[in-house]
C-alpha cells in the first residue's frame, strides 16, 4: 500500500484467520471498526450492540469521543507548557533584575563619579536601564538561534524514531514562523523593560559622596 500519512502506514494488513493464529484468538475477535453511513443513528446502533448479550463484554467508543479525549490532552498539554512558561519567564526577570542590581553594585563608585561631574538621575537611570534592554536582546537572540537549532534537531530524532515504527509524518514537525521569533524576541525586550526598572532606580537614587565612598 501507498504511504497516506495516517496511522496506517505503520500498521500490517493481514487475513483474519492468520491474525487469530499468530495472536492465539482462534475464532475471537478483539475490536471491530464499523462505518455507519448516516451519523445519526450512532446511539440507536450502540444501544442494539450493549443488548445483544451473546456478545459478552463490549465497549464501543466513537471517533467522537476519541477527538474529545484527543483535545481534553491537547488543552490540558496547552495549560500546562503555558504554566510552564509563566513560571520561566518570573524566574528569568528575577534572575535578571539580581544580575543588574549585582551589576550596579560593582560600579558604585563609577555611578558616583558619573553624578559628581554632571550627570543628572535620568541620565543613570537611562544608561542602567538601557544596558538591561540590550543584554535581554542579545539573550533573544542567541536564545531563539538556539531554539530554531535545537529544535531542527528534535525533529530528526523524531523522524528517525518514528520511521522504525514504521511511520514518518508528512510535513514539518516543529514548525517555527515569523510570528513566533518576532514574539520571543518582542518578549526579551519586554522582560529587559520590566526588569531594568528597578536596578536602575537605585542606581539613579545613589548620592555622589556616598557612592565614591562605599565604591572604595
Amino acid at each position: 500500500l501507498d504511504r497516506v500519512g495516517s496511522k496506517d502506514d505503520g500498521s500490517y494488513f493481514i487475513q483474519l484467520e492468520e491474525a487469530q493464529r499468530v495472536f492465539r484468538k482462534y475464532k475471537m475477535l478483539t475490536d471491530i471498526g464499523v462505518k455507519l453511513k448516516d451519523l445519526a443513528r450512532l446511539p440507536m446502533f450502540t444501544d442494539r450492540i450493549y443488548n445483544r448479550k451473546e456478545l459478552g463484554e463490549t465497549q464501543i467508543i466513537s471517533l467522537a469521543e476519541v477527538k474529545g479525549t484527543i483535545l481534553n490532552l491537547v488543552q490540558t498539554a496547552k495549560i500546562l507548557v503555558m504554566s510552564v512558561a509563566f513560571i520561566a519567564i518570573f524566574v528569568a526577570l528575577i534572575g535578571v533584575m539580581n544580575t543588574i542590581l549585582m551589576s550596579v553594585f560593582e560600579r558604585t563608585k563609577e555611578i558616583g563619579i558619573m553624578k559628581a561631574i554632571g550627570a543628572s538621575r535620568m541620565d543613570i537611570f537611562k544608561l542602567i536601564w538601557l544596558e538591561t534592554i540590550i543584554i535581554c536582546a542579545l539573550g533573544g537572540i542567541l536564545g531563539t538561534l538556539m531554539a530554531v537549532i535545537g529544535g531542527n534537531f528534535i525533529e530528526k530524532l523524531i523522524r528517525a524514531v518514528m520511521s522504525k515504527a514504521g511511520y514518518v509524518p508528512a510535513g514539518q514537525i516543529v514548525h517555527f514562523t515569523p510570528q513566533i521569533i518576532i514574539g520571543c524576541f518582542a518578549g526579551a525586550i519586554i522582560l529587559g523593560v520590566l526588569s531594568g526598572i528597578w536596578p536602575a532606580y537605585r542606581a539613579s537614587s545613589m548620592r555622589p559622596v556616598e557612592a565614591i565612598r562605599l565604591g572604595d
